[in-house]
Formats: structure tokens, sequence, C-alpha cells
């Protein structure tokens, strides 16, 4: 259960019940009008404009800061210093497609209300926090109009898609222009099952790969004939799945390594094919690199004799944000809020969290359940953006008010 704030439960701040009523139809109206906007990667669908304006008309300046398809807008509220930090939200717009054959309950961009949860493409990822964070400042700022410090929005509908003109982007136009960010909180779902349970503190590296290995096609009768590259293949296979990458630390696990495509044709039962194609992914620890992996995978396969080819993409490096004043004060918040102990992660897939950390001095990722994210059916509850929303407003208060105090 959520401790009740002031006597009232679920709200940016102590107001009647009929504003409490207000606010909470105000997170679940603008979730609504985002889930109906088909804003699949890269498209924003509208999403930007009607946040832009929303903020426009609280004090944000707005500026799009969009690159080839993409959109991306930066808004900030007042200013930050030495003794006046700035407070940065980070999400996206983007969803991913609702899926061929999916067996959806509900239209994925007509946004349903069922049981106390509302359906759709994005309503975890990561709409609903995007309404959640909306409205909370819209709330802070109303009852803080000369707030000191910053408040500001990371806007991109590049997160889902290939994520390289979007925060990135956004990010490196802000240090062109020595922008200072002191906290940023992205909006990604990283409840497992009650809101507050799990936060990220920061995210694996990855890396994808492509080998290809060549062979010599033959007679499945005449092996001595022939050079299967399957066969050839399969020490290196066993190798980088069974080998200790690294000893995993506090909050990072060990090095992983998955296959995710392993391709050949030969077009006969009876012919062995000609080539090998292996697609595959490491998620890494800061306790190895890029370099040392690719170095490692590249002189075991000529080791074990494989005429191979390499392609690498080094997809994003690992951080972690160390205990400071932002992680502190979001472990307090949720702590007195839910009575929860939060539990610090660095679980999950990439998030453009790595890009924001090179600007901002700490970064936190913290939304709702991820139970559903990327599925059919894709829902959140709607009492956990009312609690979601509740929580952004008490980080606003503990870190631009208290904080000034």
């Amino acid at each position: 259960m959520f401790k009740s704030f002031r006597g009232l439960p679920d709200l940016p701040y102590a107001v009647a019940p009929r504003e409490q009523a207000k606010y909470q139809s105000a997170i679940l109206e603008l979730a609504q009008e985002l889930i109906k906007r088909p804003s699949i990667t890269p498209s924003d669908g509208g999403c930007t404009e009607l946040l832009s304006s929303r903020l426009e008309s609280i004090g944000f300046v707005t500026e799009y800061l969009n690159k080839n398809e993409v959109t991306n807008l930066w808004a900030k509220r007042g200013d930050s210093g030495d003794k006046h930090p700035s407070l940065v939200f980070s999400g996206h717009t983007d969803v991913v497609p609702p899926g061929q054959n999916a067996k959806w309950e509900t239209e994925p961009f007509m946004p349903t209300i069922k049981d106390g949860y509302i359906y759709g493409r994005g309503a975890s990822d990561m709409k609903g926090s995007l309404a959640a964070m909306i409205v909370a400042v819209e709330s802070f700022v109303k009852k803080y109009p000369q707030h000191k410090g910053a408040i500001g929005f990371m806007l991109t509908s590049d997160e889902e898609g290939e994520a390289i003109d979007g925060t990135q982007h956004i990010v490196q136009s802000l240090q062109a222009r020595h922008e200072v960010v002191d906290y940023a909180i992205v909006g990604e779902p990283t409840t497992d099952k009650q809101l507050g349970d799990s936060i990220r503190i920061g995210r694996r590296g990855s890396i994808n790969g492509t080998i290809i290995i060549q062979g010599k096609q033959g007679h499945v009768g005449y092996p001595e004939q022939l050079s299967n590259p399957i066969h050839n293949a399969s020490k290196l296979i066993h190798k980088l799945a069974t080998k200790r990458w690294d000893m995993p630390s506090r909050y990072f696990p060990s090095t992983s390594f998955q296959l995710v495509k392993v391709h050949s044709e030969s077009g006969a039962m009876n012919v062995t094919p000609a080539a090998l194609e292996m697609v595959f992914n490491f998620r890494y620890s800061p306790r190895n690199s890029f370099d040392k992996i690719k170095s490692y995978v590249e002189k075991k396969a000529h080791k074990y004799g494989l005429e191979a080819k390499f392609a690498w993409e080094h997809e994003a490096s690992p951080y972690l944000t160390r205990r400071g004043r932002l992680r502190k004060t979001v472990q307090k918040v949720i702590q007195q809020e839910t009575q929860i102990k939060t539990k610090l992660t660095t679980g999950g897939g990439i998030s453009d969290g790595r890009y924001i950390k090179q600007l901002a001095k700490q970064v936190i990722e913290l939304g709702p359940c991820n139970k559903t994210i990327h599925q059919a059916n894709e829902r959140v509850s709607i009492s956990e953006l009312n609690r979601l929303c509740h929580l952004y407003f008490r980080l606003l208060e503990e870190l631009l008010i208290k904080n000034n105090l």
C-alpha cells in the first residue's frame, strides 16, 4: 500500500477530493491521448507537439532538435547554478509495432480501460510515464511557481529503433552549448511487481556481432571431400557460450553471450552448406570491454582454424550512477511513500540512459511495471500511474525545494 501523503494517497499535493479527481483524470486523459497516436518508431505521431504545448503553457521554453526523420524536443524552465540544481525528465514517444498476428484483445492504438488498467501499445513503455511526468511537473509549478533551479525535458521518437538521431543527438547538441544537467530521471518501466520495488542505476554494455564462416560444399556421402561450416563452428559456439567472461560485481552480473541467429542453406538434404552465418550479442559489465571481447572471439576463431569474416557493432557502453544525492533521494522517497526498500539494478536491455549519462552527473530510471512491455495487450495500472506521478512530484520537491531551504 502507498503511504498517505498529508492524508491523501496518489496526489501530487494535498487538495480537496474534487481536485484529487481532477489530477487523476488529467493523467489518464493525457495517457489516452498519447496512446491513440500510432507513433511507431521513428514516427512521433504528433505526441511531442501535444506535450510541448502543455509545457509551454506553464512557462517552459521549448526547442525542437529534430534530425532526419526523428522528432526531438528540449524543454526547460528556470535556471540552475552552484546552489540551484537542474532536474531533467527523459522519455520517448515512439513505440514498437503491435506485431503481425499478435493476439490483441483490444485495438493497439485505441486506448481501452478495463479492470483498472489502460490497454494499448505504449501504455507502459512509456506513454504512461510521460503522462505522469507532465502532470507531476504541472502540479509542481502550480504549487511552486517561483521555484529555484531548473526543470528540463528530453523527448525523442527514436529510442525503440536505431537510437542514433534521438537522445544521442539531443545530448550532443546540449554539450556543444555547455548545458549543465545535475540530475536526470528516465521514465523507462523498471517495476517488477509493485511500483518502486526496482530502479535502474545503470545498464550493461551491448555488443552485436556477425560471423560468416566459410566451408566447402559437398555431398553428405563423401565427408572426406567437404568441409562442413556448421561442424567447424561448434567448438567456437561451445567456448563462447560456456566461458566465464568475468566475475559478477555488486550491481552487474557476469558478461553473457547469446546466439540470436544461426543460418545456413544448402538447397538439398544430401548437400552440406558452403557457409554459415551466426549473429550474436554480448551484454557486458564494466569489468570487460568491447576491445577485449572482440579480440578474444577473433583469436579463438583463428585458433580453431575457421575461415571467418566478422562484423561488429558496439551498441552501448556500460554505465553506473554511484551513490549521490539523486540516488539517495529516490531511495528515500520510495521508502517514505511505499514502505519498500527499492532494489538497485542494472538489468534489462539498454536505454537512452547511456547517452544521458554523458551529460548528466547522475541518472536514475524509474517507471511503471515492465511485465507487458513489447507484448500484445500491453497495459498499465491506472492507480500505478497516479502513484508514479506522486513519486515524480515528491522528487521535484526534494531536489529543487528542500535542497534550497
